[in-house]
């Protein structure tokens, strides 16, 4: 068997969307995979027979990821390999191209193109719903005919390229970049006529969308000019008048899914009054503008299994005209639920593992996940028994030595949590071993017995790794997960309590040659933990916080979300927010240090571990940076695989350095 290290992710693959056809007999998936070579990820997409239950791959441009059945013969998918069109982007025009392909046989065809940056689709009877990408800073270059016009318009337009001019509020988004003036819209593509029209008001931000039957649209948005607002408005669509209906107002509310179940729009949503903007979804329907509770629920409505191991491309939640079928996670794992048109909830599917995207045909729900300590595959449920699909990781992981999360729960201040621990790869009971702690980010994360590359590879280095999931985190309910006001506090000592009980059940963990890392939030408290205990002797913080004070004004979430979560502002109670700040207690530091960062995660910027690793080579702690240019808060899930390499290279020689 061979022990599974860093450059290992470069060897799994990674399938999503997968995608049952009209009449159910076959089905497509975009499979992604690791270029080490061209430090990129590779997307092509797959037929799966249901009948002979074999796998061949459709595509083979490296690009293909985003596609929508036509009908049960032909697929529709998204690429760029019109040189016409590849001419027009490098002139800085808007253009997407789709491409049709008979699953049995034959080339893929240029069907159209559409002068704007599609991102998602869905078909409404002979029509395509496009999800598309519109910057009001550009001028509409793929609207203008050639000439001396379009030619001083790109002119001007390649002269600003050296400014960025902010006027609202986020300015930036991780993962998106630069967002001021940029919009999320709807469009309605017409084949008959080869029209393509926006159907979303100028300025609103759609978050989501649905398609419900062949005429209607349900989406959820956000429209703001300066500000963006937290709360979101559910509107209605109709394709054949044009006929635009807000069902919710855009004042009080988050809203996350919405659809049609027994000719009623139901949807699920929070006000957010309880527990802030972490607060869990209740499921409500609503008429006429009035919006009424139909189940008071309390658990999540999503995975949040923490995993660095996947690419969840489809969605988390569908329906049928009786229910909808949703994934909640629920303590260590995440299950398959379905909520009725009178708010009944039935448990569909409660297994160990991760449910990552679903899908539906006939009686038989489809869905990525991973089970049994193994990487993503495909899956279907029948209502009775649960198969595997697909097998696109079994050979990879029948040559890899996986070491298995042992499981166990303690007790700290009457409050039952759980506890993780992966021992060393070939362990021997009478040796001493280093220890890592690591922390997930979130806080509202969840850390179960599920593959995780990075945990996997320190186990197999000949490390002990050990999590927990503290007060804070997802899986038991809004009052668990709610550490608004906390943070540094009860979660800390979760932690702690955790770590003195591995060392209590596991003896040959080494006390004296500890680390501690995380990322995030995890971050965070990697930071936290050097100002407050001395009993680790060496730690890795990546994407990480150090001050509240400086971030809610620096990242894209910070204004609302930092402050609903701190419960305090730089205004009128700067000093709760530095009481929560690692920064305040770095000068009792003494852990060596390693900060793991990119210059484009806007979520936790940048500013945060420049801060404290300053302050630790200021107090003469020891201390590194790795910065990682044109990466964002994604790096360790889906940087680009050098950048993941040189990652957890720095990681693994910090540790070897300081645990051994």
């Amino acid at each position: 068997m061979k022990q599974i290290d860093i450059r290992d992710f470069t060897n799994y693959h990674y399938p999503t969307i997968f995608t049952p056809a009209p009449d159910g007999k076959h089905a497509v998936m975009a499979v992604v995979d690791a270029n080490e070579k061209d430090n990129c990820y590779e997307s092509c997409l797959w037929l799966y027979d249901m009948e002979t239950k074999k796998t061949s791959r459709l595509t083979s441009g490296k690009k293909e990821r985003t596609f929508i059945w036509m009908d049960s013969e032909t697929v529709l998918f998204i690429a760029d390999r019109e040189k016409t069109y590849q001419e027009k982007a490098k002139n800085e025009e808007d253009w997407t191209c789709f491409y049709t392909l008979n699953i049995h046989g034959g080339e893929a065809q240029f069907a159209f193109a559409v002068p704007y940056k599609a991102v998602k689709m869905k078909k409404a009877g002979k029509k395509l719903v496009l999800t598309v990408k519109y910057d009001y800073n550009k001028p509409d270059l793929s609207h203008m005919e050639e000439g001396e016009e379009k030619k001083a318009a790109l002119k001007a337009w390649k002269e600003e390229k050296d400014y960025e001019v902010f006027d609202e509020l986020p300015f930036w988004a991780n993962g998106q970049g630069i967002v001021n003036k940029k919009r999320t819209r709807l469009a309605v593509y017409d084949p008959e006529n080869g029209s393509c029209e926006i159907v979303t008001p100028d300025y609103e931000n759609v978050e989501n969308s649905w398609v419900e039957g062949d005429d209607t649209i349900l989406y959820v948005s956000s429209l703001y000019t300066d500000k963006k607002d937290v709360y979101q408005g559910l509107k209605q669509y109709t394709i054949s008048t044009g006929e635009l209906k807000t069902l919710v107002e855009q004042k009080d509310m988050s809203i996350d899914y919405a659809c049609i179940l027994k000719g009623k729009v139901t949807f699920f949503g929070s006000y957010m009054k309880e527990y802030g903007f972490n607060e869990n979804d209740k499921l409500y329907t609503v008429e006429d503008g009035k919006v009424e509770l139909l189940s008071d629920y309390d658990d999540s409505i999503r995975n949040t299994i923490c995993c660095d191991c996947k690419f969840a491309d489809g969605a988390s939640a569908i329906h049928d005209e009786d229910k909808i079928y949703f994934i909640a996670t629920l303590r260590k794992q995440s299950v398959i639920r379905t909520f009725d048109a009178e708010g009944n909830m039935e448990t569909i599917l409660d297994r160990q593992g991760s449910v990552h995207t679903l899908a539906k045909s006939g009686n038989t729900v489809y869905f990525t996940g991973m089970r049994d300590m193994g990487l993503t595959e495909c899956y279907a449920f029948d209502g009775n028994r649960e198969t595997k699909l697909t097998s696109f990781n079994d050979a990879v992981m029948a040559e890899r030595s996986v070491c298995p999360v042992e499981e166990f729960t303690f007790t700290y201040k009457d409050l039952e949590l759980d506890g993780y621990v992966i021992k060393p790869a070939n362990f021997d009971p009478d040796k001493t071993y280093p220890g890592i702690l690591t922390i997930h980010g979130g806080p509202r994360a969840t850390f179960g017995p599920t593959f995780f590359h990075e945990s996997e590879v320190f186990a197999n280095a000949g490390y002990f790794v050990f999590f927990t999931n503290p007060l804070g985190s997802d899986g038991r309910g809004n009052e668990f997960a709610d550490i608004t006001g906390k943070h540094g506090g009860i979660d800390f000592e979760c932690c702690m309590a955790l770590t003195d009980e591995v060392l209590k059940r596991y003896p040959q963990v080494d006390e004296k040659h500890l680390g501690v890392m995380g990322g995030s939030y995890g971050g965070f408290m990697t930071n936290w933990v050097i100002g407050n205990t001395t009993r680790f002797a060496a730690a890795c913080s990546q994407r990480s916080i150090s001050n509240w004070v400086s971030k809610c004004m620096t990242t894209d979430i910070g204004h609302y979300f930092n402050m609903d979560q701190i419960k305090a502002d730089p205004w009128n109670s700067p000093e709760k927010m530095w009481q929560h700040s690692p920064l305040k207690y770095v000068n009792m530091a003494k852990t060596p240090t390693l900060f793991i960062q990119s210059d484009e995660d806007y979520r936790c910027w940048m500013g945060d571990a420049i801060q404290m690793f300053s302050a630790l080579k200021y107090f003469g702690v020891e201390a590194r940076m790795c910065l990682f240019h044109g990466e964002n808060h994604e790096l360790s899930r889906s940087g680009k695989p050098k950048h993941r390499i040189r990652r957890m290279t720095e990681m693994m020689e910090w540790f070897e350095k300081y645990l051994k």
